[in-house]
């Protein structure tokens, strides 16, 4: 065996072995780990401060030198390309996302004075009435922060597992027995806390204002949108067993079509109560009364304790630098961050911004770069308050110069890898559900959101907690057999959901993230690649077809809607890709790009799933302003 391979090896099972072994670390919302900055040029963001992210023993000492050092940022700096035909601008602060109702609440939230955290919350909660599939208050997501002042935070409000089903053996029954759905499928929900969590924090709205639209849309109803009638008619087998699920978007045995008015005065109530009493109504009241009852009598697992010890969970982001720009996004238990980081790495070093874009050279690349980062990620696809002691320097090893230039087999330019030669045996992973949602908020002051949240499978679990409208995710299908990612009580799930802040001399540039399940981290990559590699606007580089390999199965999958010219599909087969068209589109990215030198935004809502993108002038603004009592 290779020493790179055999280094690896040694590392997954030290990893597993840790986490069998390591009891839950007690629950400390403001003393998240300090994670690598994986560049020895400083991020342009500030990190955390120190009363929140305290100083180790490690970060203090300095740290070697890199033998493998990442080639030196251009000169002259890379100049991002603003504007765009279909791209929306927005002076001062814009919105993107899945859904048009959700969007122009976000917007008027900003109009009317609030930050880029409170359109968020807004946002959020806009979507769990009218984009059902993903948005929700029962499932859970991450959400990366940028604040005015450079600071930049991350809130982990993934789903945990109920005490009563963290087995392993009572996941693989759910998921034999059940297909992974229904009330035994269901997580401990993380949004209303997370939500909450980042408005206290970095908000400057009262909740009851954030919610307010949602209740309104909730009580009168709306119109079911072309997207979310599709997905519901994709889940409606499934969802029609629910009596619940089914009188809120049923008509007779049919689901409702685009355009049939949807009203839910059930999660009209349970939202009047979240605005009323904050999060307590949720994990302590109303709600966690009905689930604590539902659940016992359905043979469920989630109960009142769980619901009250639930925390959401204020981290440090994951950071590297590639080609002078810095870039924060997903630490774990997010895989998706560090499989993002080390595609972009393993990039940088090989110099492939340097091919002509979408040629077979510039895509062949990309898909070992991606294969490689794939493989190495289920390394750290670990809770933290669960992980190894030493997740952090697991991550500074994956990330560092010395793995990326002598792994072995190293990347051949002319020659696909086979997968099985790069690891032994991994730990059998979980499979992610593409269904999920991403949105972006830029706001006037340089206040920026990335939020991607999720209920894992669309219409998560198809059941609905009678009596309160909510709908639950059914997360618990995220765990693996085994390994870094095995259930526990309280554990989160790993996740590849990836939001991303990119700046540039310390100033806002991007905005990135996707759902799309384990295709989330190359969806970001491509659409960060388009950007700065390849000087496409925002809208050219979300618009622009994509590709996704996750090392097993080793197959290169191609979105048959905007697949690469035949002549670069023949070239990727010679050089022994094996090709796998897809009906399914890739992600959607959801994205903003910020012009450092006009501090105007440039937004898109990817057409892959029809979203909205809005912008507010500087005049609009004013005259907002003109208005406030």
């Amino acid at each position: 065996m290779p020493a790179s391979s055999r280094r690896t090896f040694l590392l997954a099972a030290a990893l597993v072995s840790a986490c069998v072994a390591q009891t839950p670390a007690p629950r400390d919302d403001a003393a998240p780990p300090a994670l690598p900055v994986t560049s020895a040029a400083p991020s342009a963001s500030t990190s955390a401060p120190a009363a929140v992210v305290p100083a180790t023993s490690a970060a203090a000492s300095a740290p070697a030198p890199d033998p493998y050092p990442a080639p030196p940022p251009p000169d002259p700096p890379v100049a991002l390309r603003p504007g765009g035909k279909r791209a929306v601008q927005g002076e001062a602060g814009l919105v993107t996302s899945v859904e048009k109702n959700a969007t122009r609440i976000g917007v008027s939230v900003l109009r009317r004075g609030g930050n880029a955290v409170d359109a968020a919350v807004a946002v959020a909660y806009a979507l769990a009435v009218t984009h059902p599939s993903a948005g929700n208050i029962g499932g859970g997501g991450v959400m990366t922060i940028r604040l005015k002042s450079g600071e930049t935070h991350f809130v982990d409000f993934r789903e945990t597992a109920p005490a009563a089903g963290a087995t392993t053996e009572k996941v693989l029954a759910m998921l034999d027995h059940d297909g992974g759905i229904g009330l035994r499928s269901a997580g401990v929900p993380g949004t209303v806390a997370g939500l909450s969590f980042a408005l206290e924090r970095f908000g400057t709205r009262p909740l009851a204002e954030l919610v307010a639209p949602a209740i309104e849309l909730a009580k009168k109803g709306h119109a079911l949108g072309p997207r979310q009638a599709l997905t519901l008619a994709w889940a409606w087998n499934k969802l029609e067993h629910d009596p619940a699920a089914r009188a809120i978007w049923g008509k007779g045995k049919k689901p409702l079509a685009e355009g049939e008015r949807v009203r839910q005065p059930d999660l009209a109530r349970t939202l009047e109560s979240i605005a009323k009493d904050g999060p307590r109504a949720f994990y302590e009241g109303f709600f966690a009364r009905a689930i604590d009852e539902w659940m016992k009598k359905g043979g469920g697992y989630i109960t009142a304790k769980d619901m009250a010890d639930y925390r959401a969970k204020l981290r440090a982001p994951l950071r590297f630098s590639y080609r002078g720009f810095s870039v924060e996004t997903a630490p774990p238990p997010s895989m998706g961050g560090v499989a993002f980081a080390q595609i972009m790495l393993s990039l940088e070093r090989a110099r492939a911004h340097e091919q002509k874009p979408g040629s077979a050279d510039a895509l062949h690349l990309f898909v070992e770069a991606a294969r490689r980062a794939y493989a190495d990620r289920r390394l750290v696809a670990a809770d933290p308050d669960f992980g190894p002691k030493d997740l952090d320097t697991q991550l500074k090893e994956l990330l560092s110069g010395v793995h990326l230039a002598t792994r072995k087999p190293a990347i051949d330019p002319t020659r696909a890898t086979p997968s099985a030669t790069l690891a032994a045996a991994m730990p059998e992973a979980a499979k992610e559900s593409p269904e999920t949602t991403h949105f972006s908020v830029v706001d006037a002051e340089g206040n920026a959101v990335a939020c991607t949240y999720t209920l894992s499978a669309g219409f998560g679990a198809k059941v609905v907690v009678p009596g309160t409208g909510v709908l639950l995710g059914n997360a618990l299908g995220g765990f693996s057999k085994d390994g870094p990612n095995v259930v526990a009580p309280g554990k989160r799930m790993a996740t590849s959901m990836s939001p991303t802040i990119v700046t540039q001399n310390g100033k806002l540039a991007l905005v990135l993230g996707s759902p799309g399940g384990d295709t989330i981290p190359n969806t970001v990559a491509q659409v960060f690649r388009n950007l700065v590699d390849w000087g496409m606007t925002i809208d050219e580089a979300i618009a622009t077809g994509r590709l996704h390999h996750q090392f097993q199965p080793d197959k290169l999958r191609v979105e048959k809607q905007r697949p690469p010219p035949r002549e670069v599909l023949a070239e990727l087969t010679r050089r022994g890709h094996t090709i796998e068209p897809s009906n399914l589109t890739q992600g959607d990215a959801n994205d903003i790009l910020v012009d450092p030198q006009t501090g105007f935004a440039y937004g898109f809502a990817d057409p892959r799933e029809g979203g909205t993108a809005e912008g507010i002038s500087r005049s609009e603004m004013e005259k907002a302003k003109d208005a406030r009592p």
